[in-house]
């Protein structure tokens, strides 16, 4: 499994976020590989889940991925609520 962080462009919450889900899938023992991507970058990416910022959902309306948005990407519980239906 694919997954993308995706924030801002030139924004280091997308690292953040990234460990954030790094962390959850190590604790959860699920395998995956989370990239970390600016808006920019995302369409060619490929992926089979996106978490990002509710701010950028309409951003994103155009990528074909299966989506997920939080509100803050330090609140590894909300990220974890976020991503785990759609992992499992």
């Amino acid at each position: 499994m694919k997954i993308l962080t995706v924030c801002g462009m030139g924004s280091g919450s997308s690292l953040i976020m990234k460990m954030n889900v790094d962390a959850i899938l190590e604790e959860e023992d699920i395998k995956g590989e989370v990239e970390a991507c600016d808006l920019g970058s995302v369409g060619g990416q490929g992926a089979d889940l996106i978490i990002s910022t509710a701010e950028l959902e309409s951003q994103l309306t155009d990528v074909e991925a299966p989506k997920v948005f939080v509100n803050n990407v330090v609140d590894k519980e909300a990220i974890r609520n976020a991503i785990l239906p759609q992992i499992k």
